[in-house]
Formats: C-alpha cells, sequence, structure tokens
C-alpha cells in the first residue's frame, strides 16, 4: 500500500461520507500533481495502518503584491482509534515547522467545528470565521442568456490576458495561472463547467443535497476592468446548464454581489470556519486573510 492508499483509507473511516477519498488517483493527484509544487506532510502509522495525517499543500498566492507561497491546510484525520493522545497538536506541529523551513508565508485552511478549534488551540492559527454561505434561487431565463458554456482552454487564454491575471495591490489572493488552473480543473473527483460571458468566467458543479440539485458557483472570474457583478444571472445560467433547482455560492469576492438567501452555520453541514496562521514575523498577520477566497481555492469540490 502506497502513503497516498494508506491516507486514503483513514480519510475514507474518518470521512465516510465524502466520496471524493474513494475516487482512485484523487490524493496523488492533490498532493503529487499540483504545478505549485508537492505535499508537506506528517503521519501516525501502527500495525500497517494509518491512524494519524495532517498535510498542508502549496500555493502561489500575492500578499500586498509580493508574490510568495502559502500552505492550504487539508485533510486532517485522526483515527477514532488513537484519539485523545495529542496527535493531532504533534503531527500539525511538525508539518508547521516543515513549511516554515520550506519559507512559506503563511498557512491557510477552511476547518469543521473539531478542527477549529484545534488549529486555534494547539497550533496557533487564528479564527477568522466562518465564510458567508448564500443560497441563490434561479431568476428570469432571459437574465441568463449573455452566458455561454465555454471550455478549460477557453479560460486559459483569458488568463494569459493582463486584464484577467491582475492581483489586487493589498491583501492576499491566489494567483490563478494557465498550469494551476489546468490543474485544478483535472480534479478526478468532480466534474466542472466553465459559463462565460465578455467580462465575466465561473466555474460551476453540482452537487446533490437532500435529493436536490444544486448548482455550486466555485470560482468567478473578472476582468479587470469590469465593476461588480450581480450574481443572480450567474446562478440562473448556472441552474440552467446543470439542470438544478438552486444556486449555491460561499466565500468572498469584493466585486461580486452574491445577495440570495444567507445560510446560517448551524443548518450546514460544516461551519466552513476560515482560519489563518502568519509564518513570518515581518508580515501583519491580518495581511494573509485572503481578499478572495471562494470553494476552488480550498478543496471543498
Amino acid at each position: 500500500m502506497t502513503s497516498t492508499e494508506a491516507t486514503a483509507a483513514l480519510m475514507r473511516e474518518v470521512f465516510p461520507q465524502h466520496p471524493k477519498y474513494r475516487r482512485s488517483g484523487y490524493l496523488e493527484w492533490q498532493y503529487n500533481q499540483s504545478p505549485s509544487g508537492q505535499v508537506i506532510e506528517a503521519n501516525r502509522d501502527e500495525e500497517s495502518n494509518r491512524r494519524g495525517h495532517y498535510a498542508v499543500v502549496p500555493q502561489r498566492w500575492v500578499i500586498d503584491g509580493t508574490p510568495c507561497v502559502v500552505g492550504l491546510s487539508l485533510n486532517t484525520a485522526v483515527s477514532s482509534r488513537i484519539r485523545g493522545q495529542g496527535v493531532f497538536g504533534t503531527l500539525g506541529r511538525q508539518v508547521v515547522a516543515a513549511a516554515q523551513d520550506r519559507g512559506y508565508t503563511a498557512l491557510v485552511g477552511v476547518a469543521n467545528a473539531e478542527s477549529s478549534h484545534g488549529m486555534v488551540k494547539h497550533l496557533g492559527f487564528d479564527l477568522v470565521g466562518p465564510l458567508p454561505v448564500v443560497v441563490i434561487p434561479p431568476t428570469a431565463p432571459r437574465r441568463a442568456r449573455s452566458y455561454e458554456v465555454g471550455t478549460v482552454n477557453d479560460m486559459c487564454d483569458r488568463l494569459q490576458e493582463s486584464e484577467w491575471s491582475v492581483p489586487f495591490q493589498s491583501g492576499a489572493q491566489r494567483v490563478w495561472d494557465v498550469d494551476e488552473f489546468s490543474w485544478r480543473m483535472s480534479n478526478p473527483a468532480n466534474d466542472y463547467q466553465i459559463l462565460l460571458d465578455d467580462d465575466v468566467a465561473a466555474v460551476v458543479h453540482q452537487t446533490l443535497f437532500r435529493g436536490i440539485r444544486v448548482a455550486v458557483i466555485t470560482k468567478v472570474f473578472l476582468r479587470e476592468s469590469r465593476g461588480d457583478v450581480d450574481v443572480y444571472p450567474l446562478a440562473s445560467a448556472a441552474c440552467g446548464v446543470l439542470r438544478s433547482a438552486l444556486a449555491l455560492y460561499a466565500g468572498n469576492n469584493p466585486q461580486l454581489a452574491t445577495g440570495g438567501i444567507p445560510v446560517p452555520v448551524r443548518l450546514r453541514p460544516s461551519p466552513l470556519n476560515l482560519v489563518v496562521k502568519c509564518l513570518v514575523d515581518e508580515i501583519n498577520p491580518e495581511s494573509v486573510v485572503p481578499r478572495i477566497f471562494e470553494f476552488l481555492d480550498f478543496d471543498a469540490y
């Protein structure tokens, strides 16, 4: 059994509700094929079985106009067989130290309620708070007519244009270039559709919630010259393409007017708590809080 296979077995044990860990090749894709680099991980193995795991994967970011590497914390799991032994904190501290040694500027994660507590208490993360989540009903079809279905190549063509790839000069955000986007779209556990108009591009994905088809807006890209964008036409286009009854959006994008119906934390499968940890003394910890952060920026879909 390879290391990723052992980790996948642990993830299936701890998170049986997540089908992505049953998909062959998913962790290999996530850990070892990213153009930004390979995983940093720490493990606890007993009797040829993986009992604990903590990982971060590198992402290229820009913070206050300066390129850097930020680690996305993900796939934290401890088997019920060894919980209460301090394994989470031990593995997490090993990974944090390794990330510092490799020159990472910060770590960021989206945690469930249990992991949030451990990351703040034992690893020194700052809890920013739950990500905003809204449900958006489709509006009249005519409002969605400007969007067409595109391809990965279409989106890559846009990312090579300066108007689509200029980062904010202040705050933190992930860098999306052709290599990063192409890799993210090759996720073996999910299928995506790309919606395009002249100034807006979005990546959408269909999921099921209690038997209802939901169109998830995972990422919105905007031409630099475009002003604020109303999410309702985009939600209608996504529902139409994916034949879904509702659209869902989570995260922050200062140019996207989300509207919609807020989903209370108590009704979510996970609170989607955003946590960050600055690893560089010279940087204000508040500067590493991402200005744009949507589903595609982490590993929800």
